[in-house]
């Protein structure tokens, strides 16, 4: 017999003995099942609190647009990109950071970290949010003060004894627009009785701050009357499209989302998409370019639509001798940088400019260009500068 297979047989053997052994002792099977969960608690086990090991930990005021003006973060609102708030620490020094694309500006904390933001303890930190010109802060809390203690075992050995709240924010409910007859004023009347008067100045601009609920909005030498909604965001009247007999019939109004285009996150609209022509307009989600306007645009759902590459956008009826109204919409600009483009709105009925309207975007909140116009056969949106403009919940009506 050679030595590879005397060798091989003997540990055959061994194997085989081991084996039988390990069948017929219980106890033996046990003391190798000890010792296997032994090491594997060692995988396992619990921390040691005691231990000290305190590492940068993020601690955040969190801002949120509140849709509904009411003072509460509920599912109507959304998260407010880019919305600055400045941290004052017991020095007297300052940092200022940005809500990120899910409303949170984060400051970092450490115990006796060098290079944290917050370290010191039992010492107030003030958080204060800085709202855009003219904006509410509707949960009445823009200044928060913390202090910090020390806790044993936490990630940053530290904690806030109160943390900071979530702070909601509200633009200013404006509702402008042109007057057709550059003399007199236009009035605004609510359901509720209340009667505004706003003058008109020399180029027919005309302002109002109304309080969210319906309004009712004319001018003296005019027997028409424009129904408006005032919400969340500011309202641009467009102009009164002329030559537009009373129907009969009302046309059926419809929602366009885009969130039901979700082949892929970025996608082109294809012609026939809810009954029109579409070109140069792209469904995107709304956080996938992590630009503010494109976050803080967004009206219901998850998608936004934008113009690819800053073009012109063109939305048309899909047959020859079909017409549609264009309601409204709300618009933004897609980034910081662009912030006060203006987007330049034309509506055709055929061959024919029917109305021509601008508006000044911005990337903190959408405005509402409620257009009003009807029976045209061709809408077209373009950015002055060719920024990407950010558009959601479009509103049509049809036959």
């Amino acid at each position: 017999m050679t030595f590879q297979r005397l060798f091989l047989t003997t540990v055959a053997f061994v194997a085989g003995s081991l084996f039988t052994a390990l069948m017929l002792k219980p106890e033996l099977r046990g003391w190798f099942t000890v010792e296997k969960a032994k090491a594997n608690a060692a995988l396992y086990a619990p921390r040691d609190w005691n231990r000290v090991t305190a590492s940068k930990l993020n601690i955040s005021v969190f801002a949120f647009s509140d849709r509904n003006r009411n003072g509460l973060y509920d599912t109507a609102d959304k998260p407010l990109n880019r919305i600055a708030v400045r941290l004052t620490r017991p020095d007297g020094s300052t940092r200022i950071e940005r809500s990120n694309i899910n409303g949170f500006a984060n400051f970092s904390m450490q115990k006796e970290g060098s290079d944290a933001d917050i370290s010191q303890l039992n010492e107030a930190y003030e958080f204060e949010l800085l709202p855009p010109p003219g904006w509410e802060i509707t949960t009445s809390n823009a200044v928060q003060r913390s202090s910090f203690r020390a806790v044993r075992g936490a990630i940053s050995g530290i904690g806030a004894d109160t943390a900071p709240k979530v702070v909601g924010l509200a633009p200013p409910p404006k509702l402008t627009g042109r007057a057709s007859v550059l003399s007199g004023s236009v009035k605004a009347e609510s359901q509720r009785g209340t009667k505004l008067n706003s003058s008109v100045d020399d180029n027919g601009d005309f302002a109002f701050t109304l309080a969210p609920g319906k309004w009712s909005i004319s001018q003296d030498e005019e027997e028409n009357t424009r129904q408006v909604d005032v919400g969340y965001a500011p309202i641009v009247l467009g102009t009164t499209v002329s030559g537009v007999s009373e129907r009969s019939t009302p046309r059926k109004t419809v929602t366009v989302g885009f969130d039901d285009i979700d082949r892929s996150p970025i996608e082109k609209i294809a012609s026939g998409y809810a009954g029109l022509a579409w070109d140069y307009l792209l469904a995107v989600d709304n956080q996938f370019y992590k630009g503010p306007g494109y976050v803080n645009g967004l009206m219901s759902g998850s998608k936004v639509a934008y113009n690819s590459s800053g073009h012109p956008v063109s939305i048309s009826a899909l047959r020859v001798g079909e017409s549609f109204d264009f309601v409204g919409g709300y618009f933004s600009v897609a980034w910081h940088n662009a912030e006060g483009e203006t987007l330049h709105i034309k509506a055709w009925r055929d061959t024919e400019l029917v109305a021509e309207d601008k508006l000044t975007l911005s990337h903190l909140t959408p405005v509402y260009f409620q257009a009003d116009y009807r029976d045209i056969t061709k809408l077209q949106l373009e950015t002055e500068h060719y920024w990407q403009f950010v558009v959601d919940d479009l509103r049509f009506a049809f036959p």
